[in-house]
This record gives C-alpha cells, structure tokens and sequence, in this order.
C-alpha cells in the first residue's frame, strides 16, 4: 500500500524544508488566486525553482488556485498565470470554482485537478460527477468520518486527500461568509480575518450561557491524528494532507518528520507493529497547538471537547527542538545518489556516463593530453568527479578507464563534470516539461433572453410565514425551507397550492441525511414544482431519483464568472442564484440574465457541523435559537437545523436591495427573491404593505438597521 505525505509551503523556504522533511508533495500558492493571500506566496520563478527541486527528488508540487474568481480574473488573469508553469511541469492545480476545473480542461488538458475541500463535497454521488467532468483528485471536507470517505472509495475509483494534522475551521470549508460580512475579506477568496478565532457570549432568552473565560466558543483545536493514521488510511485516503501554509518552516519541517516516521512504521509493519510515542505527541504541542488537540470528526461527529472554549496560551519555543530542525531540514538540501563512469583514451574525446535511477546520460569533453611528466591515474579523475558539492547529487558507485601517459587537466574533469550534472539535471527535470496547452479563447458572457417583467418570489422557514405570503399577488414562487417544516405542513402546503412551490433542501446532506430525507419526503418530491439546492450532492440525488424536474442553485452553489456558468449549462440546463460576494459591477460584467437574486434577508454567514447547544447548553433536539453576541455588541442569531444535525449562524443585519430597483432591472434578471428567516406575520405584512405601495424609504427606522451586503463594495 502506498500513501502520500502533503505538506503546506505558505514561502519558497517552507516548500524546500518540507520536501527535505519527508513530504511526498507539496500544496503551496503563487501570487494570484490562492486561499492564503497573506501568505508569503511564492513568484513564479521562485515556482519553476521548487518544481524542478521537487521532480529532481520524485517528488511533486501542487499549485492552490482555489478561490472564486471574478471575470476579468478568469478571463485575464487565469492563462497567463498558469501557463508557464504548465509547461515547467506543475504536478496538479487545487480548485474551489467549477469555473476554473472547466478552464483547466479545456486549456491545459495534461494537468491533474484536484477538487480542493471548499467544494463542499459530500458524498460519492458529487464525487463520481467531478470525476466525469476530469477531476483526478477530492479532498474531504474535514467534517467527513472514517465509514462516509470508505463508502466514497468504495463507489468511485479516485485519490482521496483528507487533513490530518493542522487547524480546523469552524465552518464546512467554502461555506463561510462570516470574515467577508463583517469587513469585506472572503474566505472565499483567500483573505479571512478568522473571526472565529474571536470572543463570543452565547445568549439565549437574554442569558449569557459562557460567563468567565470561555468566550473562544467558534474557535477548534487543532487536529492531531497519529494515533488513528491507520484506520485513515484504511478508509481508502490516499494523501494525508497537513495543514498550515501560514505556518513558518520549522514547523512545517518539524512536522512532516514526524508524520513520515509513523506512515512509514505504518507502511513497513503494519497495524499490529503501530505504537506512537508520547514524546512524538510533545513534540508536535512544543511546535503548536491551541489548548490541546483533537482527532477531528472522523470518528465524533461534534463535541465541545473540539473546541478551546479559553485564550489560547502558546508556549514558549523548543529552541532545542527548533534548532535540530533547521540542522536537518532547513539548513540543507536533498541529494540523489548518482554513478558515475568515465573513460580518457588517446586520441578520442573524453567522456562520462551518469546513471541516476532510469535517467542515463552522456556527455563530452576536449581529447586527453599526452602526458610529459606525471600521467593523471583513474584515482586523481575518481577523486575530482565525486566532489559534487553543493548540486543536487552525491555519489553512489564511480569508476574511470583511463589510458596509460596521459594528462588532463584540473579544469578540464571539472568541466567534464559540470556539463554531467547539468546534462543529468535537465534529463529528469525535462521529463515533466510538456508543449500542449491550447490556445486561449474568450467565452462570451451569459446572454439568456428573459421575460420584461422579473418574476419575484419567497422563501419562507415556517408555515405561519408561508400563509402570510401566500396571499402576496406578486408572489410567482415559494420555497418551502425543509428543516423548518413539518411533514403534516408541507404536505398541506402541496396539496393546496396556489402559487409554484419548490422545496428548499437542506444546507448539508450527507449520507444520515439521504436516510432520513428519504424516509420523511419521498413519496411527497413529485408534488413539488421543483427544488432550491444548496449543494451538489443532494441534486445529484434528487436527479437519481427523478422525482424533480425544475431546480436552481443556491448562493451558496457559487457561479461566479461564465466559465462557471458554462460548467453548470453542461451539467443541466439550471438556473442559479446570483453569489453574494460580487458587486453589482461585476454581476453586470459576468451576465446574470435569466438567473435569480437575493434582494431581502438574513444571509447564513456560516454552516457548521459543530453546534452551539451542544458546547453550551444542552442538544434537546429542539430547533432552538441562540445568538452569538461579539465584541461590538452586534447580535448573530443561531439555528439549530436538529433534523440534520449542523447549525446556521446569520448575519446580524438583513441584507435589503429592495430599493435598488433601477439598477437591478439592468441586469436582466429573471427573479428576484424576497428570503424570510426570523421575521414575524405582523413584520411580514409591514414589509409587504410598504412594498406594494413603493414606499422603500419606509421599510426600515433607517439604514443602520439593514446591510447591502456586497452589491455596492465587492470584497477583495
């Protein structure tokens, strides 16, 4: 069984002392595009440099281009960036937008995707879709167990890469919009401020449920797995992946040398021989850690053993431990055994023959002098040509035939053995080099032809606030908000419908979810008009069953720019719901005609597995409501969704582009959606009254009480 070690690089420095730790690969970002801007991101050159390093050693690097990119980026940006690493020999690209794996095929067919864990991918049916459409690679979302990443493997012959050691997000990786609300820098993006990491009081019914020093309620331990590698590895993860590209080199290289040891104990002996050292465990605490470390979901499915709940306190350095790092990791270079043979005879040029691994190369030099004092033996040439110094070979085997009487020179077997090592350099590095990207064609943008006048439509998360909307004439369409209603109300809602009614499907559906959904709803899909997906694995399996024939994507489902678009046109003809991070410029030079648009509401800033009655309460089951009061007092409500076990953490102002009529109308639309949350009937009624009668400047006090998210700034 083989496995790979995959290390973070966040700077040139941290990639090489990874690769010279043990690491298999290397994930790390280049200027442009990756989910660690602030990182000490490396240029391009400095790119081609760790590649060739890499490949020299077997070795492979892979470049995170995983962020939601913009039009003009993906348009004119994208190719210039990657193409000169394509042809350098980059391994494989890491994506988050369906936009940039579409991209990718088509202009740079020999290049491995991997679909980075912001995706969100939940099960097997997304897996074998992303599989079809070139994806050689997944990365599990952290939330994923042991028995759901082994019945992906078992479905869908394809590498799984899942995190092992490393700090953990709060939030399902690519559905949190917290950092982006709150001061404009996405996670999507590569630029979150971590306001996870941030002091919180939980409050419920005007108690606060955290008193004292237990504010850290959003902030996760990092994740230690060593002592269940082999259960991971066992569930069919091929690339056990370490977090931490802000992390400096020593502790990168710290470690990587220590998860190498265990995979190879694991690899050379098996389970039965499989026993980690406490002093190993130590170690990675001296190097870092936030009160502890957990062994993440893949065996609990939440707890408030997860999270810190206290102020970090970072202990002080191991200088001795630091210090042995950089002598072994930092403070040197990997280098290949090479042989090396070389014959001197009169009259013909010299030459010399280097064999390293498959690689054979030979190479020449001016003809031998005759000797007129001291011939040069085959030990003074041996002597010479082993002292390679610093390149990346050391000599393994060497011989020299040389005849009798003659002489070289010094310089002459120094530069017989430069052009070797440089000959054999080239030869392996060549080997990765490719010539086929194809030539870059714009796409045109989105150009659906659309009614004149946009449908409006409503998403409702109670019956009460179903039958208030019901009796709203500009009403075309309500979603039915699933996890909020119950069985006997939804079927009411179906068999007495006046309006189109679609059911809104669950934020995260995993396979619980699939048993239970299936159980509750089955027999009731094909009353629907249709369904507001909120991620791939549930469409995949609402296709399945065909039971559904109308669907729009979500929000959350990201289409930011037409090679997005163009994805999703050749997945099925689908409508989405405009991203909420692109201003109204970039909505305009993308193309949203025929889509829909969130113009009202409580926008979920995050998705998260981990609950909050959980860690600070009690989990009663009972769909409660919390909020999580921050440092300037602004209040983010918490549902708890109990029939699919994740909470949902609001923004703590409504998103309201109701008065943005003018503007909007210009983006050619199709709907335009109204989506109510926690509003009760008596300020349903008052918004739809003011509404109606055109007066938006009565809708709220004033504007403080509302946000319009990012139709107006965009984020960075």
């Amino acid at each position: 069984m083989k496995v790979e070690l995959l290390a973070p690089g966040g700077s040139y420095e941290t990639v090489i002392a990874a690769l010279n730790a043990g690491a298999d690969a290397v994930y790390t970002g280049g200027e442009k595009f990756g989910a660690r801007a602030n990182a000490d991101n490396l240029t391009i050159e400095q790119l081609k440099s760790v590649i060739d390093y890499a490949h020299l050693h077997g070795r492979k690097i892979y470049l995170t281009v995983n962020t939601l990119l913009k039009e003009n980026e993906i348009k004119k940006e994208l190719y210039d960036y990657l193409e000169p690493l394509y042809v350098h020999g980059l391994d494989a690209v890491i994506v988050q937008d369906y936009g940039v794996l579409e991209f990718v095929r088509k202009y740079f067919p020999q290049l491995h995707v991997h679909a980075s864990t912001q995706m969100t991918i939940l099960g097997e049916l997304t897996v074998k879709e992303l599989k079809n459409k070139g994806v050689t690679r997944i990365v599990t979302p952290r939330e994923l167990s042991i028995s759901e990443i082994k019945k992906i493997k078992e479905n869908c012959d394809i590498e799984i890469e899942s995190f092992v050691h490393g700090a953990l997000c709060y939030c399902y990786s690519g559905q949190c919009l917290l950092s982006s609300y709150i001061g404009g820098r996405s996670g999507n993006r590569g630029r979150c401020a971590q306001p996870c990491r941030m002091e919180y009081d939980v409050v419920k019914n005007g108690k606060v449920l955290n008193p004292g020093d237990s504010k850290y309620v959003l902030s996760p331990k990092d994740i230690c797995t060593l002592k269940i590698l082999p259960d991971i590895v066992e569930s069919g993860v091929y690339s056990l992946k370490i977090e931490g590209r802000m992390k400096k080199p020593e502790y990168t290289a710290g470690v990587v040398s220590i998860y190498r040891k265990y995979i190879d104990l694991y690899l050379q002996f098996g389970r039965k021989k499989y026993k980690v050292d406490n002093n190993d465990i130590k170690k990675l605490n001296d190097l870092f850690n936030r009160k502890g470390f957990s062994e993440s979901y893949y065996k609990t499915y939440n707890g408030k053993e997860m999270i810190t709940f206290s102020k970090p306190d970072f202990r002080a350095a191991n200088e001795g431990l630091i210090k042995e790092i950089q002598n072994k990791y930092i403070n040197t270079n990997l280098r290949k055994n090479i042989d090396i043979f070389v014959t001197i005879k009169k009259d013909s040029p010299m030459e010399a023959v280097g064999i390293c691994g498959e690689n054979v190369v030979t190479v020449y030099e001016d003809l031998p002098d005759e000797a007129k004092k001291l011939p040069t033996t085959s030990d003074m040439v041996n002597e010479k040509m082993a002292k390679l110094g610093n390149t990346p070979f050391k000599v393994e085997k060497i011989e020299t035939y040389i005849d009798d009487n003659l002489f070289v020179t010094i310089g002459k077997i120094n530069q017989l053995k430069r052009k070797l090592i440089d000959e054999m350099t080239k030869s392996i590095i060549d080997r990765y080099k490719r010539n086929n990207a194809l030539p870059y064609e714009n796409v045109e943008k989105n150009t659906i032809i659309c009614n004149d006048k946009k449908l409006e439509t409503a998403l409702v998360s109670n019956f009460e606030q179903y039958k208030t909307i019901e009796k709203w004439n500009r009403i075309s369409r309500i979603y039915i908000e699933v996890s909020e209603f119950t069985r006997q109300e939804i079927e009411e809602v179906v068999n007495n419908k006046t309006k189109q009614i679609y059911i809104a499907m669950p934020y995260i559906f995993r396979e619980k979810d699939k048993a239970y959904f299936s159980k509750e709803y089955i027999g009731m899909l094909n009353k629907f008009d249709g369904a507001l997906i909120r991620n791939m694995e549930e469409y995949f399996w609402l296709k399945n069953i065909d039971m559904v024939k109308n669907y729009i994507f979500d929000y959350n489902v990201y289409v930011m720019n037409s090679f997005s678009q163009q994805f999703i046109r050749k997945t099925d003809d689908i409508t989405y719901t405009v991203p909420v991070e692109l201003n109204y410029k970039e909505m305009f030079d993308m193309g949203c005609s025929g889509q829909e648009m969130i113009i009202y509401g409580y926008m979920p800033v995050m998705t998260t597995v981990n609950c909050i009655a959980k860690s600070c309460d009690m989990c009663q089951k009972s769909k409660e409501i919390y909020s999580l009061k921050d440092r300037k007092s602004e209040y983010f409500k918490v549902k708890c969704v109990c029939d699919y076990c994740y909470n949902l953490i609001y923004n703590c102002k409504p998103l309201s582009l109701i008065d943005y009529n003018n503007k909007i109308d210009k983006l050619k639309l199709n709907s335009i959606r109204y989506s109510f949350t926690f509003e009760s009937k008596k300020q349903i009624k008052n918004m739809i009254e003011h509404i109606d009668n055109k007066e938006y400047d009565l809708l709220f006090e004033n504007n403080s009480e509302i946000t319009r998210g990012h139709f107006n700034r965009g984020v960075l």
